[in-house]
Parts: structure tokens; sequence; C-alpha cells
């Protein structure tokens, strides 16, 4: 029988449903994150991946610091079928970074706020790329950019008009 990280992920949240999954420091206290809250975050950003066209086999990136959207972003990237082509945020953007992302054959990026510069100063090299998601807000964004909550919205609407059976085909058939 399967067993993929989604499976994992699901029954964890039926069998803990209540208890803190996450936990990540706001100010100078750590506030915790449930399972069910992760789960609801996670299908949120997994159906607005699918919303803007995020197909199973495309591959994804994330560069970000360590942070619970890290994690639900990932999450995320299976609900929609994705792979997840891991980055360091160590990375130089002018070449090992250019060169992952061109060999990953990536077509979406999340990225965090402080990590932005770097696909910034890319970009333009990497015409696979699709759509740039932020997951800090932003003054102002770019063309092919997009702050995350934006996402998550797209995912409101995908959730509201298909079925869960719908939504969780692709994780689904990993």
């Amino acid at each position: 029988m399967k067993k993929t990280l989604v499976d994992l992920f699901e029954s964890s949240v039926r069998q803990y449903p209540n208890n803190t999954f996450l936990l990540e420091k706001v100010g100078k206290a750590f506030q915790p994150t449930t399972y069910t809250q992760v789960k609801e975050q996670v299908y949120r950003l997994g159906a607005g991946l699918q919303a803007l066209g995020v197909k199973k086999g495309d591959t994804m990136a994330l560069l970000s610091e360590g942070r619970n959207m890290w994690v639900i972003g990932e999450l995320a990237m299976f609900y929609a079928g994705a792979v997840n082509v891991p980055l360091s945020i160590k990375l130089e953007e002018s070449n090992d970074l250019l060169f992952r992302l061109i060999h990953g054959d990536v077509k979406y990026i999340m990225v965090s706020g402080t990590q932005l510069k770097k696909v910034r100063l890319i970009k333009d090299q990497l015409p696979a790329v699709e759509k740039i998601i932020i997951l800090d807000a932003q003054e102002s964004y770019e063309e092919g950019e997009m702050f995350v909550e934006d996402v998550m919205k797209l995912g409101d609407v995908f959730l509201a008009n298909h079925t869960h059976e719908e939504f969780m085909a692709v994780a689904n058939s990993i």
C-alpha cells in the first residue's frame, strides 16, 4: 500500500486535529498552529496552486527561511501535484540558484520577502517561470509576482466550486 507525505499528513490531522503541529515566533512569544489549522491553509494554498494552473509533475521551487509558511507551502505543492526543487537560502543568485532553477525546469517559485531580491535579479534569465509567489506582503509587485494570500483566495474560490474529491484527486494520484 502506498504511503505518501499527503497520506501521512491526512492521517496525522485525523489523529491529532487539535494538537499543535507548528510553532512560530510572533513578537516575543511562540504561536501554536494546530494540525487542523495547517490543513485548512494547505488546502487553500494547494487549491490556489491548482487554480493558477499548477499540474501534476510541474516543478516548483521554495526559497525561504524556516517558518510555518515553508511547511505549508511545500505540503500545498504536493496537493497540487507539483515536485519541489529544494533550495537553500545560502545559494548565490547569479550562480547556484540560477543553475538549480534552470535545470530544475522550475515553473513556479515560492519565495520569502527577504529572498525576493535574489529571484528578481535573475528572473529575466528564467523563461520557464510562470509565477513568483511571495510569502510576505510587498509594497509593490512586479510582473509575474503574486502575494501568497491572493493565491489562497483563488483557492477559496476553487474549493467552493469543486468537491473535496475533485480537489484531492491530484494529491491522491501521486
